[in-house]
């Protein structure tokens, strides 16, 4: 039985593009969706529009010595609400 590869979408439009900033929003408090914008240096951006129960996940990851990838600190779990209040 073959396995179903999995689905890729790749934007030509951010090709060679320096990132600027990426973030994650609500829309408004409470909602279903989120948006997860990525702002270029020639002030373009994309917005990915992303319908769900939102929840997630965020770790930063370092290499080592034996450039293996491993965690800096502890991870964060939780809504977008939550993920940025403790960053204040």
């Amino acid at each position: 039985m073959n396995k179903p590869k999995r689905a890729v979408l790749v934007m030509d439009e951010a090709t060679g593009k320096r990132i600027r900033r990426l973030y994650l929003a609500e829309p408004y408090p409470k909602s279903q969706e989120v948006y997860l914008t990525i702002e270029f240096d020639d002030e373009t951006e994309i917005l990915i529009e992303v319908e769900c129960r939102p929840w997630f996940g965020i770790t930063h990851l370092v290499r080592d010595t034996h450039g293996e990838l491993g965690p800096v600190k502890k991870s964060m779990h939780g809504s977008i609400r939550s993920l940025a209040k403790g960053r204040r």
